[in-house]
């Protein structure tokens, strides 16, 4: 299972941490999170390292709530195009349908599913990975952002016929009652909220067909597999400068194995090496542009001798390293992505 989520997972955590009298800054770094990617829909972190800012945020804060109130701080916007889709729906039901289908686009270590009943129904949350530490928190943050969709989708006092959860309650009964607003059943079978199906037949005012089309096509094409390649281009832009963007250092910072970090990336057709040179070849164009000396940017591109960053960069460009700085330093610095 690819252990990933984006980052908008973490939208409105700051506020909600420095409410609560604590430093967000210090939660996110502790636990190798950094601050500037927190909430950033387009960047990925793992579905683990969430799971631990957030719950030992609670633990650190006394707030075993913690993902309760940060639900209400969250909406469906976190999802990004999945609550287009969403929110362009023809029926309550059909929105919940599409969460589903597309939600691994978000993060492939969470399902959620629309359970129908003759009478009521159960909207379903599994987190898929079977080590997770502060489980119970991650499953009552997705639980009320979940319920806040419907409140958005239906009304906005909508109440589900019951909750249930399938860990012990770990806060007090009012802050459930508080948000959810109905009987709240712990240590259950699954996680999910059950609803009239009143509620799933309604039609959603204003939704736009085009725009869901628009949005479904986006993410059509989106596959679990690809998004571990985008995080692993992200992890060796970070890490590089640290030298430690090696597979070991970045399976371990996914919280994969090595190998299997590399069965991942050859799902998706690309290899850890590839995506390695391409972050190299990016860098040792923007680098080139600051004037720094070549001896410096092959240790900052993780070369343990010259000669090897000599052949890549003729390799790249067709050019020796000097020659580079001086095209690069004659023109305009365009960016760590710009091309030659």
């Amino acid at each position: 299972m690819v252990n990933l989520i984006r980052a908008s997972a973490l939208a409105n955590f700051g506020d909600l941490v420095t409410d609560l009298g604590g430093d967000p800054d210090a939660v996110l770094l502790e636990h190798g999170v950094d601050p500037a990617v927190a909430g950033d829909h387009d960047r990925f972190l793992t579905y683990t390292a969430v799971a631990t800012v957030i719950g030992e945020a609670a633990t650190e804060l006394g707030r075993p709530d913690f993902g309760l109130q940060l639900a209400r701080r969250q909406s469906i916007d976190i999802l990004g195009p999945i609550a287009v889709i969403a929110r362009h729906a023809d029926t309550v039901a059909d929105a919940l349908d599409g969460v589903s289908r597309y939600l691994h686009t978000y993060s492939p270590s969470i399902a959620t599913e629309l359970r129908r009943g003759a009478a009521a129904s159960d909207f379903t949350f599994t987190v898929l990975l079977r080590q997770l530490p502060h489980r119970d928190q991650m499953v009552e943050l997705s639980l009320g952002i979940g319920l806040g969709a419907l409140r958005l989708l239906v009304d906005p006092d909508f109440v589900p016929l019951r909750v249930t959860m399938q860990h012990a309650r770990s806060a007090e009964p009012e802050a459930y009652e508080e948000l959810f607003g109905c009987p709240i059943e712990f240590e259950g079978s699954r996680n999910c909220l059950a609803l009239p199906n009143g509620a799933l037949d309604t039609r959603i005012h204003g939704s736009d067909s085009a725009a869901r089309a628009l949005a479904e096509k986006y993410l059509a094409p989106k596959r679990p597999d690809l998004a571990v390649a985008d995080h692993v281009h992200d992890l060796i832009r970070r890490l590089l400068p640290l030298h430690q963007a090696s597979l070991v250092d970045v399976a371990r910072e996914m919280s994969l194995h090595p190998r299997v970090l590399q069965r991942r990336l050859a799902e998706s057709g690309t290899t850890f090496e590839a995506i390695l040179d391409e972050v190299r070849r990016a860098a040792a164009l923007s680098l080139s542009a600051t004037g720094l000396q070549v001896a410096q940017i092959a240790r900052m591109l993780g070369y343990s001798e010259q000669s090897s960053y000599t052949r890549a960069c003729k390799r790249w460009f067709g050019q020796s390293p000097r020659q580079l700085i001086t095209g690069s330093t004659s023109r305009p610095w365009r960016g760590p992505h710009a091309q030659p």
